[in-house]
């Protein structure tokens, strides 16, 4: 009994270690970030499994969270709600989701076609009431990262 609990204690440390490793990274490179929040109780058939999910992404959201406060940035946690299937140019909804399989996504309305995770991602900055028009991963000044020698 008492190796399991320290099986368990250790499998949490290194979820939230990992958990705010990645955080660290994402709040250093990104001024404001737009994450959804996700609940993935879909996701395991277990109950086991389900437990683990949701508490490996909570640890990640708690971490994002600190991290962002710690470091001065704005998160906003975003309705994970049809971002898949709303258009992030004219913001006009899919009648069908997209099956997985499909990694473009044409709006129907308009005629934007762009990568399905690209879309996504530009309808949860607009969600999230931020400026989808700028490059990925640019910085405000315009400056360019430093190349290592």
């Amino acid at each position: 009994m008492r190796q399991t609990a320290k099986l368990h204690k250790k499998v949490a440390r290194q979820r939230q270690d990992t958990a705010r490793k990645w955080a660290k990274t994402a709040v250093r490179d990104h001024d404001q970030l737009a994450v959804e929040d996700f609940r993935p109780k879909f996701l395991a058939t277990t109950s086991m499994a389900k437990k683990a999910a949701d508490a490996a992404i909570g640890a990640t959201k708690t971490a994002l969270t600190e991290m962002g406060r710690k470091h001065g940035r704005t998160v906003h946690l975003v309705h994970p709600a049809h971002t898949t299937m709303d258009c992030a140019h004219c913001g006009a909804r899919a009648k069908h989701a997209l099956p997985l399989g499909e990694r473009t996504y044409t709006c129907t309305a308009c005629g934007v076609s762009s990568p399905r995770d690209k879309n996504s991602a530009r309808v949860m900055l607009v969600r999230a009431g931020l400026n989808p028009a700028s490059a990925d991963r640019g910085r405000p000044d315009g400056a360019q990262p430093r190349q290592a020698a």
